[in-house]
């Protein structure tokens, strides 16, 4: 992108933390950009023309003059805000998985090659989460959509050795990107347990699962991708969504 034009690109806030006792930097994710770095300056005025546009985990438009592609802190203009996600905030789970993503998105830094992918499935979760359609596999599935979108997701449709189609894994094999079948995998023992693999079969093929098989597939995918990035250690807002869980049980 040429430097020094007027930039105008949709955001949503990953996090904010104060700059000054009148300031605040911003990290946001924009289609057009990537993760992007915001001094806001003045805008914990009551008369800041940002006011909520900037606040977290909301999805705003913001106009950036004199725009240069390898700026490291951006001053904007202006925010104009879309969307605030009022249902959403009122539902402590649903907060806790919006802000697990965010935090994932802020961690593995400026991929501006992915950003319109990651940008549009981060959004379209945060308008379910905001119609208040939480479902048990939703995380799953953004993890596994995030991992397409990297170019790490594993195969679990079909063998990599064989190209059979399967209904079930009978092992990973990272070496192969994914699944292999039982004649492939022969007389070896399989490094998963089997009730997990008939649960990741489940899922490869939409099938429904109980509420426990979608917790340790969302940890499976996680660790996937911790592996594969080297960039998701010690994630608070995981910490977070697992107590609001144990809560909502109580």
């Amino acid at each position: 992108m040429a430097s020094g034009v007027t930039l105008r690109t949709q955001i949503i806030v990953l996090h904010r933390y104060a700059y000054s006792n009148s300031s605040w930097i911003v990290k946001a994710i924009s289609p057009d950009v990537g993760v992007l770095s915001l001094l806001v300056k003045g805008a914990k005025s009551k008369n800041s023309p940002f006011k909520a546009g900037i606040d977290s985990l909301v999805h705003s438009e913001i106009e950036i003059p004199r725009y240069k592609g390898n700026s490291s802190l951006i001053i904007p203009k202006e925010a104009y805000l879309q969307n605030y996600f009022p249902k959403m905030r009122s539902n402590l789970q649903s907060l806790a998985s919006a802000q697990l993503m965010a935090e994932i998105l802020l961690k593995l830094g400026n991929g501006k090659s992915h950003a319109a992918e990651e940008f549009k499935w981060l959004l379209n979760n945060l308008e379910c989460l905001e119609l208040n359609t939480i479902k048990e596999n939703s995380l799953s599935l953004w993890l596994h959509k995030l991992c397409d979108i990297l170019g790490y997701a594993p195969t679990l449709s079909k063998c990599g050795q064989c190209g059979q189609e399967l209904l079930q894994p009978a092992d990973l094999w990272p070496a192969l990107g994914g699944a292999v079948c039982k004649n492939c995998l022969g007389e070896r023992k399989s490094g998963y347990d089997p009730a997990f693999l008939q649960e990741l079969g489940n899922f490869a093929n939409g099938k429904s699962n109980q509420r426990n098989s979608w917790q340790r597939i969302e940890n499976f995918f996680l660790g996937h991708l911790r592996v594969h990035t080297g960039a998701l250690e010690n994630l608070k807002s995981w910490e977070w969504l697992l107590e609001t869980r144990r809560l909502a049980e109580c």
